[in-house]
């Protein structure tokens, strides 16, 4: 059996104190170090293969390493499946960076404090707001619109989408098919965008689509068209796109001073 390595082994194989070793792991700027001693003491923890204890890391940061998702209420279940697509592809990506995932609806918008940050995933304006006034911890929109510059905003690249769906038809006419969204901003500015945009809910509005050429972006849909119709599919989650959220939650944990709110991608 693997001999479990602690912090007083790092301590004593790089002959400092326990403390050092606490502030080279969670990275203290305000305590003077060396370069020499940080290498030290780092190189220490990979050639013991030292993992921190994720509750003393969050002791030390005051973080729990603890996300809450706020997923809107859904009658459509095709939204639902949706949301399980999604919820399932974020928690293994945050799994891998070390977070845990909490999920939460619109029922429920008091003040949440067991997390150190929360999601928004497509919901309401209005509903985010309300979040925001319960809560003082980072809030991050992500596929919804907010237009807030005290919070950032993940959505997907339309202008990108809409222009490879040029290629991909050869100029011919298409369809873009959403499922629909709460999200009234998003709705507005799509619309400036692209004049032909169909909103679904259910199956039979999907059965009704009679149009050669389509673009989608969420997975549910894609998996109903993909062999009905002439379908480009642009996934509204990619790993690129995790990446920017878990670096917009990391600069606003960090309240790192960020000029763009807005990211496309």
């Amino acid at each position: 059996m693997k001999q479990t390595i602690t912090i007083k082994d790092v301590a004593r194989e790089a002959g400092v104190s326990v403390a050092t070793v606490s502030y080279v792991i969670n990275n203290r700027t305000d305590k003077r170090i060396s370069e020499k001693t940080r290498k030290k003491v780092l190189q220490v923890i990979n050639l013991l293969d030292y993992t921190p204890n994720q509750s003393a890391k969050a002791l030390a940061t005051n973080r729990n390493q603890m996300i809450a998702l706020y997923l809107s209420t859904e009658d459509s279940p095709l939204k639902n499946a949706e949301q399980s697509y999604f919820l399932h592809f974020l928690v293994s990506y945050f799994h891998e960076k070390n977070y845990d995932l909490i999920c939460l609806n619109e029922s429920y918008t008091e003040k949440f404090d067991h997390a150190d940050a929360i999601i928004c995933y497509d919901i309401s304006s209005e509903l985010f707001h309300q979040i925001g006034d319960s809560n003082f911890i980072p809030l991050v929109a992500f596929d919804c619109m907010i237009h807030d510059p005290l919070f950032f905003q993940i959505n997907s690249n339309y202008k990108c989408i809409l222009e490879k769906a040029d290629t991909f038809f050869s100029g011919k006419p298409y369809t873009l098919v959403l499922l629909d969204t709460k999200n009234q901003e998003k709705k507005d500015y799509l619309a400036t965008l692209h004049s032909d945009i169909r909103y679904v809910n259910d199956f039979s509005e999907v059965l009704d689509l009679e149009e050669e050429n389509i673009v989608v972006v969420d997975h549910t849909l894609y998996q109903l068209l993909e062999t009905s119709h002439h379908t480009l599919y642009v996934p509204a989650i990619t790993t690129e796109k995790a990446d920017a959220l878990l670096t917009c939650l990391e600069y606003a944990l960090q309240r790192t001073p960020i000029q763009q709110h807005d990211i496309l991608i």
